[in-house]
């Protein structure tokens, strides 16, 4: 990455947590794309969380499209015909609705897919957004809501589990000619709602092995943690790591 700020691209930019740490990288002045199958909604939500037409228009490229479309997610990955530095996905099924039960693992494979076929010299980081509840270490989840967690979350669970292996499948290319991400950080966010931001509510984190546990954290505090610890970082700080995160 070079001395100025990177360059992001977002997945998911119309959903809570990716849209906040976006909303935030657009207020620092960080040049960003963002995949989006109706733009002009990103374009409008953005613009009543405080960015200016000026700024989406300047510092934002919104290409049309669907995450399973590689051709579109290709489009999204360059800006000024290079890679990006980096990539946020936070694509993810929503809750209580009839959505895709493989969305996940299907946008993994196809930003690797893009990638692949992209070559970059200079591979971007990658960072996904998860859950908590599917760690291999200890508990990550209280114990009182553990057995709820199993029941209501056990598919999308284990369409986060398929995506995680699929990001750190691609980062452990050893070959430079294969090699297509430069790092990435699992961002694993316990129980999400949607309190509005505020500077009085810590975000505690942890790793794999040492978890932070906790029953929520505001989509806005992921977005947040997200653009305070690895978009500022840029990728630094929690490389490779699987990060539980929660208030």
């Amino acid at each position: 990455m070079s001395t100025s700020k990177p360059t992001v691209a977002f997945f998911g930019a119309t959903g809570g947590c990716t849209n906040a740490a976006l909303v935030l990288a657009l207020k620092d002045g960080y040049r960003c794309t963002a995949l989006a199958r109706t733009p002009s909604k990103l374009t409008e939500l953005l613009i009543s969380k405080g960015i200016s037409e000026d700024t989406v228009s300047t510092n934002l490229r919104i290409t049309k499209g669907d995450v399973k479309d590689i051709r579109t997610v290709k489009d999204a990955l360059v800006l000024d015909d290079i890679v990006v530095d980096m990539i946020v996905s936070g694509i993810g099924m929503v809750f209580g609705s009839a959505s895709d039960t493989t969305v996940c693992q299907a946008a993994a494979h196809s930003i690797v897919a893009a990638l692949d076929e992209l070559k970059p010299a200079n591979p971007p980081f990658l960072t996904v957004i998860s859950s908590t509840g599917i760690s291999k270490g200890p508990r990550d989840v209280p114990c009182v809501i553990q057995p709820l967690y199993r029941v209501l979350l056990s598919i999308p669970h284990k369409d986060k589990r398929i995506m995680e292996d699929v990001v750190v499948e691609a980062a452990r290319r050893e070959e430079e000619k294969s090699k297509i991400i430069n790092g990435y950080t699992i961002v694993r966010p316990s129980f999400l709602n949607n309190k509005a931001p505020s500077e009085e509510r810590s975000i505690r984190s942890g790793t794999e092995k040492e978890p932070a546990v906790g029953y929520v954290i505001s989509r806005n505090d992921v977005g947040k943690w997200i653009f305070e610890e690895v978009i500022k970082e840029e990728g630094k700080k929690w490389a490779s790591e699987a990060v539980s995160i929660t208030n």
